[in-house]
C-alpha cells in the first residue's frame, strides 16, 4: 500500500513542530565564530556561527552594532525552520563575547609572519601599456563581465587570455595555482585574479597560504581584485597591486591607455580653443585693417558719389519715361484722328463717295456737268449714273 503524499511546505511544518517541542533544542548556547555579518533594512542582524568544521545560519531580531566577523561568541537561542526555504536556523535572543576567534585569530597570526618574512613588501610596478593580460576567474560569474567591460573602453590593441578556474570550494586553491602557473609559462604582462565578492566562507580560498606563497613567486606581475571591501585577504597582500573591485582593478591595469587618451583629449581641446582664437583673432585685425583702410582712403567719397549717381540715374530713368508715355498718349489720339478721316468708316455710316470716269472725288459744281457719266461708291456697291439734272444747294 502506497503512502498518501504530501506536500513540502506540510512537511516543513511538521518538522518546524518536531524542533520546537524538543526542549533543549528551545533553549541553546552554542560557541562558534561570527562569519558573513550582515544587517537588514529592517534592524535583524544575520550571520554565520562557525567552528573548525562546520557552520550554521543564525539570525537575531535586533541590530547588532558590536559583533563583527571573528568575534568568538556564545550565541543563546532556539533552534527554528524557515518554511519557505526548508532550511534550519538559530534565532539568536542574547550575544555573549568570549573574545577573537580562532579561525581569525590564527589568519591575523598568519598575516604576521607573513609580513616579518617580507612577502608584504614586494610591489612591482604595473606596465604603463600592457598588452597581454591574464585572467585567472570563472567564466560564468559576474566579475569577467565587468572587467571586459573596462577593458573595451580603451582604444588599444590588448590581448587578452581568460583562465576558467573555480572560484570558491575545495578545489578553487588548486585550480587557481593552476593558472598562475599557466601564465607564467607563456608571454604574460599581467595576471589578475578576480571573483566577484561573497561570504567570508566564499573568500576563504584566497586566504590559504599556498595560494599566497605561489601569487608570491610569480614572475609576473599579479593584480587581485576580490569584490571585498572590509577585509584583505593573504592573496591581496602578496599581491603587486591590491585593488577592492574587479571593475577597480580592470581600470588600475588599463590606466596608462586612460591618461594617454586623456591627454590627447586635452591637447585636441587645446588645439581646437587654440586655433579657434588664433582665427578670431586674424579677424579681429582684419576688421581693423579694414577700418584703418576706410579711415585712410576716400570710400567715403566715393560712396556718397556713387549714391548721388544713383539717385540722378534713377531720376533720367522716371524722366525719359515720363517722356515716353506722354509721345506715346499724343500718338495714340493722332491714330485715334486719322482713323477718323477714313472715308471707309463714313461709307459705312450710309455716306457715298461719287467720282468721275478718271477717279477724281467730285466735290464742287463746277466739276459735272449734264449728261457726264459718275461713279457712285458706297459701302459695299458703286453704281454707275448719268447726270440728268443740276441744282445747287
Amino acid at each position: 500500500m502506497k503512502l498518501k503524499p504530501i506536500k513540502v511546505s506540510v512537511l516543513n511544518q511538521y518538522i518546524k513542530k518536531y524542533l520546537m517541542s524538543n526542549s533543549m533544542l528551545n533553549n541553546l548556547r552554542v560557541e562558534g565564530e561570527i562569519t558573513n555579518i550582515r544587517m537588514s533594512k529592517t534592524g535583524y542582524t544575520y550571520f554565520s556561527l562557525c567552528d573548525e568544521s562546520s557552520c550554521i545560519n543564525c539570525v537575531a531580531f535586533f541590530a547588532d552594532s558590536i559583533s563583527k566577523n571573528g568575534d568568538k561568541i556564545i550565541a543563546e537561542g532556539e533552534l527554528s525552520v524557515y518554511e519557505a526555504k526548508g532550511s534550519y536556523q538559530l534565532i539568536v535572543r542574547n550575544i555573549e563575547r568570549t573574545g577573537l576567534g580562532k579561525i581569525l585569530l590564527d589568519l591575523e597570526l598568519l598575516k604576521e609572519k607573513l609580513k616579518a618574512q617580507g612577502l608584504f613588501d614586494r610591489k612591482r610596478e604595473l606596465p604603463v601599456f600592457p598588452q597581454k593580460i591574464g585572467i585567472i576567474t570563472s567564466k560564468t560569474g559576474a566579475a569577467i563581465k565587468d572587467i571586459l567591460k573596462t577593458f573595451e573602453s580603451v582604444k588599444a590593441n590588448i590581448d587578452i587570455t581568460i583562465y576558467n578556474t573555480l572560484v570558491q570550494g575545495e578545489k578553487s586553491k588548486n585550480n587557481i595555482i593552476e593558472g598562475l602557473k599557466y601564465f607564467n609559462n607563456v608571454e604574460t604582462d599581467v595576471i589578475l585574479i578576480s571573483r566577484g565578492g561573497g561570504s567570508f566562507e566564499d573568500l576563504n580560498v584566497f586566504n590559504d597560504i599556498e595560494l599566497a606563497m605561489e601569487v608570491y613567486k610569480s614572475k609576473v606581475i599579479v593584480v587581485t581584485g576580490i569584490g571585498h571591501e572590509t577585509d584583505r585577504t593573504l592573496t591581496d597582500y602578496v599581491a603587486d597591486v591590491y585593488c577592492h573591485t574587479p571593475t577597480a582593478a580592470a581600470e588600475r591595469i588599463i590606466r596608462g591607455y586612460k591618461d594617454v587618451e586623456e591627454k590627447l583629449n586635452s591637447l585636441l581641446f587645446a588645439l581646437k580653443s587654440g586655433t579657434n582664437n588664433a582665427v578670431s583673432l586674424k579677424k579681429a585685425e582684419l576688421m581693423s585693417i579694414k577700418y584703418i583702410l576706410r579711415s585712410s582712403l576716400p570710400l567715403e567719397d566715393i560712396y556718397k558719389t556713387k549714391a548721388q549717381i544713383d539717385i540722378h540715374k534713377n531720376l533720367i530713368k522716371n524722366e525719359t519715361s515720363k517722356i515716353i508715355n506722354e509721345y506715346y498718349f499724343t500718338l495714340k489720339i493722332m491714330c485715334e484722328k486719322l482713323n477718323s478721316f477714313d472715308y471707309n468708316k463714313q461709307l459705312k455710316k450710309g455716306f457715298a463717295l461719287v467720282s468721275d470716269n478718271a477717279g477724281n472725288i467730285i466735290k464742287y459744281k463746277k466739276q459735272v456737268e449734264i449728261k457726264d457719266i459718275v461713279q457712285i461708291r458706297f459701302a459695299d456697291f458703286k453704281i454707275e449714273a448719268e447726270t440728268i439734272d443740276i441744282k445747287e444747294v
